[in-house]
């Protein structure tokens, strides 16, 4: 097995930006505290404007300059192939940053690299479907195609929850259709991406086709976004964010994909397979420890079924084993941040103030004696459970972005449409039945970019993924995610003059 790019024994990892195909050193660095103890894990460049200016400008140098865009598909697939396969035996490496730097259990971590692997594999065979039209019912003196070209220089800001299949769901897509690109990582969990650029050079990238700068949002995000050497930017994060990212638009009118937060409802009828529900609820809000967009944060649960469906789900959740990350039967880890834990107490409590009721959590893990002497119990928030959730309450439609569950009951099938979409998002959520009529016709009706049915969680490449209303605009993976970095051009052509439009000479 190739040898690993930055020692994992080493016990702090320090990284600066890559950028035109190497590194580049700072003087300054980001020290990253990791979320299970307070041993400081990587260190990673403080990225300034010049920083990202000189990213950009290898990116659009490779971009107007380079072989990259003008690349056969065949050709541009060969170099994401061996890309995947470096990502495949440097992978138990890449899991370990993950651990460190993002708190994923090893299992999460593990799955999320296998999952890039299959994002790059899927997005070289992407290389070869950039197909066109051709129109030749015009008559015989004039026929034109529509093509896509790729749309240029692509900045991609990634945020810390899923850095590297994030990544994976947008840089192998935009590199298949052509473009060059900035990726932006998040300043807590930067490793990864660094990683990734060193061995697409080595897959046979050319230099400046992938770029990584580190830093903060300001000033590093905001240079990317407000760039006119950029053409467009893909963003994943926050609505609020998201906002302000369009809002960097006004003068540059640069394409923008957002896949921003979500409140997604897991819908459960007093038909289901009551396990089956119960260990799909369980998964799609506790995974990670609930640091997910397309967390079913929501559950809508039909009266009659409540109880019984309430007691099993708190028991399952209380089973869940908190402990190392580095122990494959650990289920549950910490939360990212001192800061993301103190938000999560804070929005617990003004819900318990506003009258929801706590029937499982809602503390941090060292509460528990079996768990207090793990080291990271004092960062790990408890799966919760809240009850007698009402729409007027901020916990029914704010995101937490945490292992927060919020109770809703209904009693018909209106009133469950009618909860699902009493919410600004519009992300994900799924339906829990044995009556498939019902199931299809409920996923039509709600308002939001993917829909499960007797499941959770099933992203796989083919899939696109993305959000309604202020949940984002545009599609990460599948076909519609290689056309997102794409523009659209009418190209026509005359096989005959043209008679004279204003009359003869």
């Amino acid at each position: 097995m190739q040898a690993p790019l930055v020692s994992a024994s080493s016990q702090v990892r320090r990284y600066g930006h890559w950028i035109d195909g190497q590194p580049v050193a700072t003087a300054t660095h980001i020290q990253r505290v990791g979320p299970q103890s307070d041993d400081v894990v990587a260190e990673f460049s403080n990225g300034s404007d010049s920083d990202a200016a000189r990213a950009i400008q290898s990116a659009r140098r490779a971009f107007d300059e380079g072989p990259w865009p003008k690349l056969s598909g065949t050709e541009r697939a060969n170099v994401l192939n061996r890309w995947a396969d470096l990502v495949l035996l440097n992978l138990d490496h890449l899991v370990q940053i993950e651990i460190a730097e993002a708190g994923k259990t090893i299992r999460v971590a593990k799955g999320d690299l296998e999952g890039t692997v299959a994002l790059m594999r899927y997005a070289a065979a992407l290389c070869h479907q950039l197909s066109g039209e051709a129109f030749t019912d015009f008559g015989s003196a004039l026929q034109a195609m529509v093509i896509h070209e790729p749309v240029g220089v692509v900045a991609a800001i990634v945020p810390w929850n899923f850095p590297t299949i994030i990544f994976a769901q947008k840089v192998p897509f935009a590199l298949a259709a052509g473009c060059t690109v900035v990726v932006k990582p998040s300043e807590l969990t930067s490793g990864t991406a660094y990683e990734l650029a060193r061995l697409a050079t080595q897959a046979g990238l050319p230099n400046g086709a992938l770029n990584v700068v580190m830093g903060y949002g300001d000033p590093v995000g905001q240079h990317l976004v407000q760039s006119q050497d950029v053409d467009m930017v893909s963003f994943t994060g926050s609505t609020a964010t998201g906002r302000r990212v369009l809002k960097g638009q006004e003068v540059n009118f640069k394409r923008v994909s957002l896949e921003l937060g979500g409140k997604s409802a897991a819908i459960v009828f007093d038909d289901c397979d009551i396990e089956a529900a119960v260990e799909g609820v369980l998964f799609s809000i506790f995974m990670h420890s609930g640091q997910l967009c397309c967390a079913g944060s929501r559950l809508l649960v039909q009266n009659g079924i409540a109880p019984r469906f309430l007691e099993a789900l708190i028991e399952r959740a209380e089973q869940l084993k908190i402990g190392l990350l580095e122990d494959p039967s650990t289920d549950f880890g910490p939360v990212v941040s001192e800061v993301q834990l103190q938000s999560l107490k804070r929005f617990v409590a003004r819900a318990k103030a506003q009258g929801a009721t706590i029937l499982s959590g809602g503390d941090t893990a060292d509460s528990r004696s079996e768990s207090a002497t793990y080291v990271g119990a004092s960062r790990t928030f408890l799966p919760t459970i809240l009850d007698n959730v009402e729409c007027s309450m901020e916990v029914f439609d704010e995101e937490a972005f945490g292992p927060i569950l919020s109770v809703t009951r209904f009693a018909t099938e209106d009133e469950a449409v009618r909860l699902a979409n009493m919410s600004k998002y519009g992300l994900a959520g799924s339906v829990w039945t044995t009556n498939m009529r019902r199931a299809f016709d409920i996923a039509g009706k709600v308002r939001t970019g993917t829909m499960e049915i007797n499941t959770s969680l099933e992203g796989q490449p083919q899939l696109p993924f993305g959000g309604f209303r202020t949940s984002g605009i545009g599609r990460e993976k599948g076909k519609a995610g290689l056309e997102e970095f794409t523009e659209i051009k009418t190209v026509a052509f005359r096989l005959e003059a043209r008679p004279p439009f204003f009359g003869a000479k």
